[in-house]
């Protein structure tokens, strides 16, 4: 089945030929765009609503903390009282449709500012093909620094969890409880903190899988509804990450490249 786009005022929705969505994109929010609605071709949202206690995981989205501002966390209470940063927002200036030519897609750029200063340039492009049983989302994200800046690990290190060692951001996505309840991560025995170049989560007849180039040095973040998340005694949930692992110094000027490739499948 062919795929068609179609871009509103504050949304870019991808459609099969049947009607049925692919893809609900939101960029005009507050604090971040995100994916709102990833569907397999079956029609099944793999994507988790979000909770009250962490509004800010709000589909599939692309956020960092660094050492100027914090772009994951959407408001001052939900950091610890030792580590208050100001919370940044990207502020997207444009988007435009891919050309037919170049296959089903668009192009974004943001500015990642505070009140006070931009932090960086964003040029994000994001494509999606279908192939049997899958819907394969290309990400391609370039940032250039606009100050010295250093990408840091999240304002939330845990003891004993992995957070505490890279952060808590990267591109993420936080998955349905009624298809992830049981889910597992695929290869088996990957760990939190790995460097893997590919890594699945396999629900009840679905699958997320995260691609990306090994030179990126992404680190695996991956939480399950068994394990009680990252927090002891909290509730469990399902999430799944690659992180830019920190320290990461970048003077005014220079870039940072993160390309991904995330697939949706029915299985």
């Amino acid at each position: 089945m062919s795929l068609s786009i179609k871009k509103s005022g504050q949304s870019v929705q991808i459609t099969n030929s049947g009607g049925q969505l692919c893809g609900s994109y939101h960029y005009e929010n507050m604090f971040k765009s995100f994916f709102r609605g990833l569907y397999t071709p079956s029609g099944k949202d793999v994507v988790a609503c979000p909770p009250p206690e962490h509004l800010h995981h709000k589909g599939l989205m692309f956020g960092l903390t660094t050492s100027a501002a914090n772009f994951w966390e959407e408001d001052e209470f939900s950091e610890p009282d030792d580590n208050k940063l100001p919370i940044g927002k990207q502020t997207t200036t444009a988007v435009e449709l891919l050309p037919q030519s170049e296959g089903i897609g668009f192009t974004q750029t943001i500015v990642w500012e505070t009140d006070m200063e931009g932090i960086f340039n964003e040029t994000r492009k994001i494509s999606v093909t279908e192939e049997p049983g899958s819907y394969v989302w290309n990400w391609q994200t370039t940032l250039i620094a606009l100050r010295d800046v250093q990408i840091t690990r999240s304002v939330w290190g845990v003891p004993g969890y992995c957070s505490q060692q890279f952060g808590y951001c990267g591109l993420g996505i936080r998955l349905a409880s009624d298809l992830f309840q049981n889910g597992e991560v695929l290869p088996a025995g990957t760990t939190c903190g790995s460097t893997p170049t590919c890594i699945f989560f396999r629900g009840d007849g679905v699958q997320v899988k995260f691609d990306h180039d090994a030179k990126q040095a992404n680190a695996l973040f991956v939480s399950t509804y068994q394990s009680g998340g990252p927090y002891p005694g909290g509730p469990g949930f399902a999430y799944l990450c690659l992180v830019p692992r920190p320290p990461r110094d970048l003077k005014q000027g220079t870039t940072l490249e993160c390309n991904y490739i995330i697939t949706v499948s029915d299985v």
